[in-house]
């Protein structure tokens, strides 16, 4: 367990700094690999830096400053923007070392078991995708942060011993209506090196 403990902090810091929701809704697993992960054709603009690209929506800002460890960019929809400055509807991308000796899968169950201790934490989905060449791992759920309610969608990939989560998340109320823009930045993501 103390070669997943490093892992399982960062992602949590993560998925708790961006917030996460509350309770409720069924707990459903998927392992299909044959899930559409096609780019849906909107509007929209390329983020290509620092060995990773995807697209994000056209109507959506790059210029946001992350405080979470090991993130490369955060981008988000100004439109959700409260009266504090926080931007309700954003994707962080965080990348960091698999633990040596560890696959994908094994720190993805990893941490994904320590949040079931969590009773702020739950679960919605999990499904397996192939993304660009990639096997994906990709958890939905809720997470009550100090007040703040989100629902996220958590997409794992590796890379030549990188681990690179790519988080979508908004209120619960808006999280099905953000779809399209979450696949739009989740099903183009690309490690260019």
């Amino acid at each position: 367990m103390k070669k997943y403990l490093p892992i399982v902090a960062i992602i949590a810091l993560v998925v708790f700094a961006a917030g996460c929701v509350d309770s409720g809704t069924n707990n459903q697993t998927s392992n299909d690999t044959t899930v559409d992960t096609t780019v849906p054709n909107i509007p929209s603009t390329t983020y290509a830096k620092n060995n990773i690209s995807f697209k994000y929506p056209e109507s959506w800002t790059n210029k946001l400053t992350s405080s979470t460890p090991n993130t490369v960019t955060a981008v988000g929809d100004p439109d959700s923007q409260e009266s504090d400055g926080n931007i309700n509807t954003l994707a962080i991308i965080q990348k960091t070392d698999l633990p040596s000796g560890q696959t994908l899968k094994q720190t993805y169950d990893a941490t994904y078991n320590n949040y079931a201790n969590e009773s702020s934490f739950q679960e919605v989905s999990e499904r397996t995708l192939n993304i660009n060449g990639l096997t994906a791992y990709e958890n939905i759920h809720k997470v009550d942060v100090s007040g703040v309610q989100k629902q996220e969608r958590a997409t794992w990939f590796e890379k030549d011993g990188t681990i690179y989560v790519v988080l979508c998340g908004s209120l619960p109320s808006d999280f099905e209506s953000q779809q399209t823009n979450f696949d739009l930045i989740t099903f183009s993501f690309k490690v260019t090196s």
